[in-house]
């Protein structure tokens, strides 16, 4: 990828028929923490948000040793931040194209998150973290129904009918509670992966 979103939709589609701990053609190699154990890192160089669109807060990227988090949990953290910042990058694009062409916007959409959401679900979660993940899952869900129900509601303002579905409002619950499970579980992660971590799931929320 010069790995601007997840990679290039052909990396998307391989990466769904290999075992996760494959090296991806065109991503990052490995990383080796300060335990010595080598995890898989294709979370993104390049966090820019889609041309034409912004973050709705200040997301940074993730500090690539992920510090505090224990070796054994790192690709996790790694891969499931990757996958939130795809969904994120998928959202901002349909927001940015919906008024343009609602039903393609909400297509690509929706391929795109589907493909996310059976990556996050491959992924394993360290103990005490399942709760985060489905969380995160279930958030993804919720505002791709949103999403459809405003476009099929109205494909004229789609874009500003989504903040007005409840399922919004319920996916922006399930990912406040999802930033509890991974404060939870890493007390002693840096501030900056602090900071990083919970803006990701800041710029994938609607509100």
């Amino acid at each position: 990828m010069v790995r601007s979103t997840m990679a290039s939709r052909t990396a998307h589609a391989l990466t769904l028929a290999v075992p996760l701990l494959v090296v991806l053609a065109g991503c990052g190699g490995d990383v080796v923490g300060d335990a010595g154990l080598a995890f898989e890192d294709w979370y993104p160089e390049d966090v820019s948000p889609p041309p034409g669109t912004r973050y709705p807060c200040a997301l940074t990227a993730l500090p690539r040793e992920l510090p505090g988090i224990p070796a054994g949990e790192r690709a996790f953290v790694n891969h499931a931040y990757a996958l939130v910042l795809d969904a994120t990058h998928a959202k901002l694009e349909l927001l940015r194209d919906v008024d343009t062409d609602a039903f393609a916007a909400l297509a690509a959409y929706e391929a795109r998150v589907g493909e996310v959401i059976e990556r996050l679900e491959s992924e394993a979660p360290p103990d005490g973290l399942g709760r985060f993940r489905d969380d995160v899952i279930d958030a993804i869900r919720l505002q791709r129904e949103a999403f459809a129900l405003a476009v099929h509601d109205s494909a004229e303002g789609a874009g500003r009918a989504v903040f007005g579905r409840p399922e919004a409002r319920e996916a922006s619950r399930r990912l406040i509670r999802a930033w509890g499970a991974m404060k939870a579980r890493y007390p002693r992660a840096s501030k900056e992966l602090a900071d990083s971590a919970y803006h990701h799931l800041c710029a994938l929320d609607l509100f």
